[in-house]
């Protein structure tokens, strides 16, 4: 094949959205079971930046997490804005998903707990085209003050009570969003379907099959060992490294930060954010004048109405700065920030003819303050994004 024609195109091209916070062994799993379905000439992964998709900050930096996906079998991973992460589920998938679709992926994998995509597929069906009947429904729970995830889940039980349960697993949820977005953006994109082992929520540590939610709180206790044997070897000397560093991370400069900033908000400010509506700017008001941390303000502003990740994406735009109307008008996302790559020739030749949507450059007013919030609360020096430089193997 000559790579030195314009025309040259794989035949594959595997595309993956991930945080990796920490990369653990389920991840490596993932990636390996992708690739070994779908056999691709390349692999991508459009991974979140330093403030993930609810709202939380990452333990180690974009570039540390891509060096992880690469030494586990990724080609390329880039970075998705922050106005497209720190959003819900919906609107999160479809912002990776035409990241991935410009790229140029032909198939898409991604995890649930459900093992049908089929099915899947069509609950993401009735949600992008729904039925009178499922409206109302959806519209009664919605004027009896329920949260419109649970709405949602109501509106699918009165239609098939099966559906309601796979739509009450998070994998699930966010796996059918991927699926609306490929039929949103009418994309050639084939979802290909991972059944996740473990428990999302589960509460110990299994070192095949971790959640990343539990390590987490494991590294928060100093419960290392376990940890680290639950993490890929690149992994656990990178998060060995930023803690010897005192460079994760702290979650009580996150609480001064985030604390600080609502006191020194109006009502006004407040429902200005994005996610505000229905009197919630009074409840968070409020309740940031009487906590002293980020948790307890989540614990007082959220409940059967406003779940708590709702609660944790508006303290995140309060920090970055954004209003609603501002994040509104954010276009689809136009560049991919390339985080690492595997150097081949055949890349070279593939992103020819795409070096106006290839960058390497942090631009976006929003994506810097993410970063100097994170380098912040991670004892590090204000110069982030500008320091890292694109990891290569």
């Amino acid at each position: 094949m000559d790579l030195n024609r314009q025309e040259f195109s794989p035949g594959k091209v595997l595309g993956i959205v991930a945080e990796y916070d920490p990369f653990h062994r389920g991840h490596e799993r993932h990636l390996r079971l992708a690739k070994e379905q779908v056999r691709p000439d390349f692999t991508y992964v459009v991974l979140s930046g330093c403030v993930k998709q609810r709202g939380e900050l990452a333990m180690l930096s974009p570039y540390d997490r891509a060096r992880c996906a690469l030494a586990a079998g990724a080609d390329a991973v880039f970075a998705l804005p922050a106005a497209w992460t720190v959003r819900d589920a919906e609107h999160y998938a479809l912002g990776a998903v035409i990241l991935l679709q410009r790229l140029g992926i032909t198939h898409l994998a991604f995890g649930a707990e459900a093992e049908s995509l089929e099915v899947m597929g069509r609950i993401a069906e009735l949600l992008e085209n729904p039925t009178d009947s499922f409206q109302q429904a959806l519209h009664r729970g919605l004027k009896a003050g329920t949260g419109y995830p649970r709405a949602v889940s109501q509106a699918l039980e009165r239609i098939n009570p099966a559906w309601a349960e796979i739509m009450n697993q998070p994998n699930n949820i966010l796996a059918i969003c991927y699926l609306r977005a490929i039929l949103r953006l009418d994309a050639h994109i084939q979802p290909v379907l991972i059944p996740r082992q473990g428990g999302y929520h589960a509460d110990r540590i299994d070192p095949e099959q971790p959640s990343a939610s539990v390590l987490r709180g494991a590294l928060e206790r100093g419960n290392y060992w376990p940890t680290y044997q639950a993490m890929t070897a690149e992994s656990a000397r990178l998060l060995r490294k930023a803690i010897l560093n005192s460079a994760l991370p702290r979650r009580e400069a996150l609480d001064t930060l985030l604390i600080g900033r609502l006191r020194s908000m109006t009502r006004e400010d407040i429902q200005a954010l994005p996610y505000v509506s229905e009197g919630l700017e009074d409840l968070i008001f409020s309740a940031a004048r009487k906590v002293q941390t980020r948790e307890q303000l989540l614990d007082m502003a959220s409940g059967k109405r406003y779940p708590k990740a709702r609660i944790s994406r508006i303290c995140a735009w309060a920090l970055l700065g954004l209003k609603a109307e501002e994040l509104e008008a954010e276009r689809l996302p136009e560049h991919a920030i390339l985080l690492s790559l595997r150097d081949k020739p055949e890349m070279t030749a593939l992103w020819r003819n795409k070096k106006n949507l290839i960058t390497t450059s942090w631009t976006n007013e929003t994506d810097i303050k993410a970063w100097q919030l994170w380098a912040q609360c991670a004892n590090l020096p204000d110069v982030y994004p500008w320091k890292e430089k694109v990891v290569r193997l």
